[in-house]
């Protein structure tokens, strides 16, 4: 009985000690996992932002060079004394009342999101930017760990440590999205500055070309 007890005993030790050594080899594989999604998903978040509002950027100079084109036309049917100076200044003002109205009904949606993401998370930009970046993270993560097939190995080996592929793969989405969650703002700062400065210079030359307009 003695001996038995003894045998079972180094068996069991046997058994925890392999256990924890495949436990181990489990949670490096899992950080390497985590560590390379974590800077494939920067990359993505980067690219998509640069390719976003780049794009966003596109509609609006081209929609704002419509805008001075339609009002320089109008100037021109003025001096050349198509319009007279009331007809212009009327024209002019229903142009513009025309062009408030689209870009209200264009922009409305963009700021109904931003405005209710802010409210959500107690109207901190920043906050705000990490949790929706976040939450995208973590269901585009968790999806794309769901489609890769597992082999028989990496199951047994798993079960052999006590662990799930679900549990696994909510864990690495977990962690990846909270890392984006905490670099979100530094990774998309220089994207948003340079979208706004852009923005900016256009509206400032648009303003001025009206203000020209109006009073040449």
């Amino acid at each position: 009985m003695r001996s038995f007890l003894l045998i079972a005993s180094a068996v069991g030790a046997g058994l925890a000690f392999g256990r924890r050594y495949l436990e181990q080899g489990v949670s490096t594989h899992k950080n390497k996992a985590i560590e390379s999604a974590a800077i494939e998903t920067r990359r993505r978040i980067k690219r998509h932002a640069d390719d976003f509002l780049r794009k966003s950027f596109r509609s609006f100079a081209i929609a704002t060079g419509i805008k001075l084109s339609i009002l320089l036309a109008l100037w021109v049917l003025a001096h050349a004394n198509i319009l007279i100076r009331p007809q212009f200044v009327w024209s002019v003002a229903a142009v513009l009342g025309i062009f408030l109205l689209r870009d209200i009904w264009v922009t409305w949606p963009f700021v109904r999101l931003i405005a209710t993401e802010l409210s959500r998370y107690g109207w901190h930009p920043k906050r705000a930017l990490g949790e929706v970046v976040a939450g995208h993270v973590f269901q585009q993560v968790l999806v794309e760990a769901r489609s890769v097939p597992a082999s028989r190995a990496s199951k047994v080996m798993l079960v052999l440590a006590g662990q799930s592929r679900e549990g696994l793969e909510h864990e690495i989405a977990t962690s990846v999205a909270a890392i984006a969650r905490d670099t979100s703002w530094s990774d998309l700062r220089p994207f948003l500055v340079s979208a706004g400065v852009k923005a900016g210079a256009l509206m400032l030359i648009y303003s001025v070309s009206v203000f020209i307009l109006m009073n040449w």
